[in-house]
């Protein structure tokens, strides 16, 4: 039986997918909380200040490519910058697409901290099996 997360990061611009990923996210009972910012920018925002003010970080974050102000791979690049201060602890980031482009795919795969890509929308064995690989991913 997989653990619970305790707080999952929806970071995506298109406000149906994240309606219904947020769903599916509670309807799975394996996820207690769930954030919702629209773009890079704003996530990088929303983690720094989870960690200044001592709060718990995502476990998960997914991570749209496409989205105004600084897309999914912008954010990667200033999300592997970012102090030992600012950074979260371990989340396991999966890159969400519905881009069909190759080229796409190998770039988020190459990135160290992408645990995985995948097309969107996601389902509900998406988000158990999500779960179940943090297991594996936090233990490492």
């Amino acid at each position: 039986m997989a653990r619970r997360l305790r707080s999952v990061l929806l970071v995506d611009d298109d406000k149906v997918t994240n309606l219904m990923h947020m769903r599916l996210i509670r309807r799975s009972g394996l996820i207690d909380h769930v954030d919702v910012v629209t773009d890079g920018l704003a996530a990088l925002e929303y983690l720094k200040e989870k960690r200044i003010n001592g709060l718990p970080t995502p476990e998960m974050i997914l991570l749209d490519i496409n989205m105004p102000r600084m897309d999914g791979f912008e954010f990667l690049e200033d999300y592997a910058s970012l102090s030992v201060k600012f950074r979260p602890v371990k989340p396991m980031i999966i890159m969400l697409s519905t881009s069909v482009l190759r080229a796409d795919q190998d770039r988020a795969e190459a990135d160290p901290n992408v645990y995985r890509f995948i097309s969107k929308p996601i389902g509900a064995d998406d988000i158990a099996g999500f779960v179940n690989q943090y297991q594996r991913f936090a233990a490492h």
